[in-house]
């Protein structure tokens, strides 16, 4: 992540480095640059980190990228250029591609323009895949550009809808980041990631009433977001459920679902008990496949767009701005 930062096309005014607990030598790398400053504190989760950046940085416009995460070279170039040209704007965000472990780019499919009310569009789905990929104006949206700790695994989707209400955004095709994709990240912690996003809904409940349409949004955004991740965990209930090393873990899962996602749990049941209900995962007891916006619609189907709208556990996070 540091190096991608130093190899900007332009340079950066402050880059801070946020060492979250790590237990690596993330602030021996920090020193061995002059123009890198580099703060401690112990380990509080991604949120408490970006906070801390936010809170020792200057700048106006401001990029969080976690520690797995690259920027390309023209990233701060393309978001200043975005920010200029809308001056209005809270944050920009652009496109990424994603990359595996060992940073081979993997295949990463366009996504359509945002258009219309942001809100709106955020409430179905998460647009901005990683903080990486959005730049934003302290000067316009400085007092809420705080994340919640209490959602740490969603902190930056609940961000997006809480400034949205407020403040215009814009959304552009270039590709400003490489997003990696590991076993180990958050985002692959389906039951930490299904309570953490349906709780950052739930929030989104007394701000509904402004428009129809926000009701039926925030509708299909607890489809998708519970078929996403609830599918998942059943996934993980059925390889897991015959260890007897595993059932603490398995559990465990079952609460989740039983708080977040019910009817998949009840319908899971259901195909294990009731006679002849042994259908496949993702499928309907009458056959053929599973229909709707939930079964369309993954976790980060959408990022960047080209319409400006109105309305609206890592180790370490750098901060440039």
């Amino acid at each position: 992540a540091l190096q991608s930062v130093l190899a900007q096309t332009l340079p950066p005014a402050e880059i801070m480095v946020v060492d979250d607990g790590s237990t690596d030598d993330t602030a021996a790398v920090a020193r061995a640059y002059s123009n890198v400053r580099c703060i401690h504190q112990r380990n509080s989760g991604l949120a408490s980190a970006r906070n801390a950046g936010a809170a020792h940085t200057t700048g106006d416009h401001v990029v969080f990228l976690d520690a797995d995460d690259r920027l390309k070279p023209d990233a701060l170039a393309i978001g200043v250029r975005e920010l200029v040209a809308h001056p209005a704007c809270a944050l920009v965000w652009g496109r990424c591609v994603r990359i595996d472990q060992h940073g081979i780019q993997l295949p990463t499919v366009p996504p359509p323009p945002v258009a219309g009310d942001a809100y709106e569009v955020l409430l179905c789905n998460n647009f901005i895949w990683t903080p990486a990929v959005a730049m934003f104006r302290r000067s316009v949206c400085g007092p809420l550009m705080r994340f919640n700790p209490g959602v740490d695994a969603a902190a930056d989707y609940e961000l997006y809808l809480r400034l949205v209400r407020h403040f215009p955004i814009h959304g552009h095709t270039g590709v400003v980041a490489e997003y990696r994709m590991h076993g180990a990240s958050m985002s692959s912690n389906a039951s930490l990631m299904l309570a953490s996003t349906m709780e950052v809904l739930r929030a989104q409940r007394p701000h509904l009433a402004r428009r129809r349409a926000y009701a039926r949004a925030y509708a299909h955004g607890r489809r998708t977001w519970q078929f996403h991740y609830g599918e998942q965990l059943l996934r993980q209930i059925e390889e897991q459920g015959h260890d007897r090393r595993r059932w603490r873990e398995v559990a465990a899962m079952i609460a989740v679902l039983a708080r977040y996602y019910p009817r998949g749990l009840a319908g899971h049941l259901a195909r294990r008990v009731l006679p002849g209900g042994d259908h496949p995962r993702g499928s309907h007891p009458s056959g053929g496949a599973r229909r709707g916006p939930a079964a369309k619609t993954l976790r980060r189907p959408v990022d960047g767009g080209t319409t400006a709208t109105q309305g609206v556990g890592e180790p370490e996070s750098d901060l440039v701005s």
